[in-house]
């Protein structure tokens, strides 16, 4: 099934294969590729890339090969599998790749190596031609080729190697490097392939979906910003896995007759197409789901007409008396998981914005990042610049003026789900949280910024003590020394559910 058409696509968006036309130019593979191309230009002679499976190193062979297709200078080779049984199964196929045909079939190891050497001195030397070898898979590579590879990177002159390799190979072949360390020494570029950020990610599915769509058409928006997010959360930000969550993702929304995919679209995708089975943890909240969602439909039947019921999910936060409050907040302790969509207040509706604000005397650009997102980085002051086009001198903004902040999602680990912490106050509005910040005495605990959002509260803008408490105990413990001036909204919170974003990492001190 064409799946592509029926979203009015002229092409498949997320296939699984190495197109070239699909290559996402992410920040941390166009540096790897420039790095390969200087170092195979200069013929420096061995490179080697590393990456977990999925982290798009046969995509940057491909695009590799591609670079050097028209190269009249240069001649390009490729082995896929370099499982080689033996020695003289591996120089066959290398000197039948450069001579462009089969040795003789009594042809030992030394004659075989003596042709290669014959060949990459005629065509390096005497021709003036750059020959490449790259290998796929490197990580099979045998130890008797990575020795034979050695002695090729022994035919060199004065001013560069006449054979340059590169080798993409995933991680277990660090291994292999450290054990070999004459292989190592001969190693130019090494260079270690990460996941890609969350905003990378984002910009690989639209660029595919860009792509995907005709020539001076807009591009369809088939994901939420949420959905993006726990596309890029699901997959760990490796290029493979996010491919393949889309596809599901699509199916999914064809299947269902959907036109976007939200939230828990991509989480019920997720767990199909990563773990094929549900974890203990999910099997025990579907359950709590299906039990809950049964108890109301008995209520439904048994209660007389015009009489309606809304059952709603209010997880609780503690405030300084220990009296509970009901908040609609989604990182507390003792709140459940989301259970269905119909329970959600703002379902999907991320914005892209956190929102204004006016700059006071003595407030710079610089400083406003790090209050409101944690810390600066040059990323989000790129970020700024981008939701603000009339900025031109970032260190030069006037008072009253009036930013706009962006909504940059953060990563945290597991610990966030464990933490707890004292919170002075909280709003649904930049502005006012920032006006409460911005106005603490002098002589209050160290506090942060941290703005958030989940699908339960919407956006929120949390002032709170920097540090952040192992326990409930202490976390009250620590609200209980608070100055009287706190009382009226301070209480303690945590974010267990793991359904919240956060924008300023809460367990990062500023």
């Amino acid at each position: 099934m064409d799946y592509f058409r029926v979203l009015n696509l002229v092409k498949e968006p997320f296939s699984n294969s190495p197109d070239p036309e699909f290559f996402f130019q992410s920040e941390q593979h166009v540096a790897c590729l420039q790095q390969i191309e200087i170092s195979l230009r200069l013929r420096r002679g061995l490179n080697v890339v590393i990456g977990d499976v999925g982290a798009g190193k046969t995509t940057l062979c491909r695009e590799l090969i591609r670079k050097f297709a028209a190269d009249e200078d240069t001649d390009t080779h490729l082995i896929l599998d370099p499982n080689f049984s033996n020695s003289l199964e591996f120089l066959n196929r290398v000197a039948e790749m450069f001579d462009k045909r089969q040795p003789p079939e009594s042809s030992d190891e030394w004659q075989l190596k003596e042709i290669i050497k014959k060949h990459l001195f005629q065509r390096g030397v005497d021709e003036n031609k750059n020959i490449i070898l790259i290998i796929d898979e490197g990580q099979k590579i045998p130890e008797f080729c990575l020795e034979i590879l050695r002695e090729f990177l022994n035919y060199e002159i004065n001013e560069f190697k006449l054979l340059q390799i590169v080798i993409f190979a995933q991680k277990e072949f660090e291994d292999t490097v450290r054990e070999r360390a004459n292989f190592a020494d001969r190693i130019n570029l090494y260079h270690i392939l990460k996941p890609m950020s969350f905003s990378d990610t984002r910009a690989m599915i639209r660029f595919r979906l860009e792509r995907s769509s005709e020539a001076g058409t807009p591009s369809p928006r088939l994901f939420t910003f949420p959905a993006l997010y726990a596309i890029y959360r699901a997959s760990g930000g490796y290029p493979r896995k996010i491919i393949n969550l889309c596809h599901q993702c699509v199916l999914s929304l064809i299947v269902q007759n959907r036109s976007k995919a939200g939230w828990s679209l991509v989480r019920s995708c997720a767990n199909r197409t990563f773990s094929g089975v549900s974890t203990k943890r999910e099997k025990t909240h579907a359950i709590a789901v299906f039990a809950v969602l049964a108890l109301i439909a008995l209520i439904a039947v048994l209660m007389p007409s015009g009489l309606k019921i809304k059952l709603q999910q209010t997880p609780i936060t503690e405030n300084r008396a220990g009296v509970s409050a009901s908040t609609g907040h989604n990182a507390v302790s003792e709140s459940t998981e989301e259970s269905s969509a119909e329970e959600t207040l703002y379902g999907d509706s991320m914005p892209d914005l956190l929102g204004r604000v006016t700059l006071r005397e003595r407030e710079t650009l610089f400083f406003m990042i790090k209050d409101i997102y944690g810390t600066f980085t040059p990323h989000r002051l790129r970020a700024v610049k981008q939701a603000n086009p009339g900025i031109n001198d970032p260190g030069r903004l006037g008072i009253g003026q009036t930013v706009t902040f962006p909504v940059i999602p953060v990563k945290t680990s597991s610990l966030a789900l464990k933490a707890w912490w004292v919170q002075i106050a909280e709003k649904n509005s930049l502005e006012a949280a920032l006006r409460i910040f911005r106005e603490l005495p002098d002589n209050s605990p160290p506090a942060r910024f941290v703005p958030y959002w989940n699908r339960k509260k919407g956006l929120r803008f949390a002032v709170m003590l920097k540090e952040h408490f192992p326990d409930k105990a202490t976390a009250q413990t620590r609200l209980d020394e608070l100055p009287q001036w706190a009382a009226p909204e301070a209480g303690i919170s945590s974010f267990a559910g793991g359904e919240t974003i956060f924008f300023a990492n809460p367990l990062v001190q500023p």
